[in-house]
């Protein structure tokens, strides 16, 4: 039915959590945060450890997510 809500699969969700922590851990990445200013939106650097985390927080998400759909 078109319209109906969108379910994703728990495979691609625990493959795209794997996916996003490994991105998150590769070595030489350098992590920025967005702020708006008068001038515009400058990106300001942000540590190593802080965005790693928020990457390997996301890719753990998604794999919880991933296998809680798949027992289903």
């Amino acid at each position: 039915m078109i319209g109906d809500r969108f379910e994703m699969s728990g495979p691609v969700a625990v493959m795209l959590g794997i996916a996003t922590i490994i991105f998150g851990l590769l070595p030489g990445l350098k992590f920025f945060t967005e702020f708006p200013t008068l001038r515009g939106i400058v990106r300001k650097p942000i540590s190593k450890w802080s965005g790693r985390l928020w990457f390997v927080a996301g890719g753990a998400l998604l794999i919880y997510w991933g296998v809680t759909l798949w027992q289903r």
